[in-house]
């Protein structure tokens, strides 16, 4: 059993536990998580991480807001899970959101400096997710990210969020562009107000960190 078949496998053995805000960090030497594995999600301002984050755990631990920027830190969230019948943590990380055009230059450069710090101080991050409004096409910026993120040598997923702002036929069209643009396959399709393709991008999550 392969892809898809192999993904739906492993969902039916998969399910959140509990979930809880754990702290805010500016640096790897805050974090005192220990040897947990960490998932970073990152992403453009309002794109949608918070959102991302608390359907993902079905509880709502990270703040979200309609105010792009609001995240100024990382924040750190605890995840008691259970995968093919081991009950494990994670952390999940909501990282500042970039391109948001009112923040001063030299705000956003300080928090380029703390999110390349904590990343290359940070052993355990095992994958980058990567929250992408689907309504959106990739522009300098974006290619910007790409390269900084294969520089970081970390595996990553797209996830392209607001699908529900679109009919699923443009989604998998528009997926099929990105597995293109971005090199990867792991892109997925996300709304965090239906909840649609919750379970094919924590079932692919969970497996890095069991895989690892």
């Amino acid at each position: 059993m392969g892809g898809y078949g192999a993904l739906e496998a492993a969902s039916q053995r998969m399910r959140i536990l509990n979930a809880e805000y754990l702290t805010t960090v500016v640096n790897p030497e805050s974090r005192k998580c220990g040897d947990i594995p960490e998932i970073c999600f990152i992403g453009r301002s309002n794109v949608g991480k918070s959102s991302l984050i608390n359907k993902l755990v079905m509880q709502k631990v990270a703040r979200t807001s309609s105010t792009p920027g609001a995240t100024k830190a990382i924040n750190l969230y605890r995840v008691f899970y259970e995968f093919n019948g081991l009950r494990k943590w994670a952390i999940f990380s909501d990282f500042p959101g970039f391109g948001y055009s009112k923040v001063a230059k030299s705000t956003y450069r300080g928090w380029e400096a703390m999110i390349d710090r904590y990343i290359s101080g940070n052993a355990s991050i095992q994958r980058l997710v990567w929250a992408f409004d689907i309504r959106r096409d990739p522009d300098t910026l974006d290619r910007t990210v790409l390269e900084w993120i294969r520089f970081s040598r970390l595996p990553f997923s797209l996830v392209l969020t607001k699908s529900d702002k679109e009919g699923r036929g443009f989604g998998l069209s528009k997926r099929e562009l990105y597995y293109k643009e971005f090199e990867t396959k792991d892109v997925f399709l996300f709304s965090a107000k239906d909840g649609y393709g919750r379970k094919e991008l924590l079932t692919h999550m969970l497996s890095s960190l069991a895989a690892d």
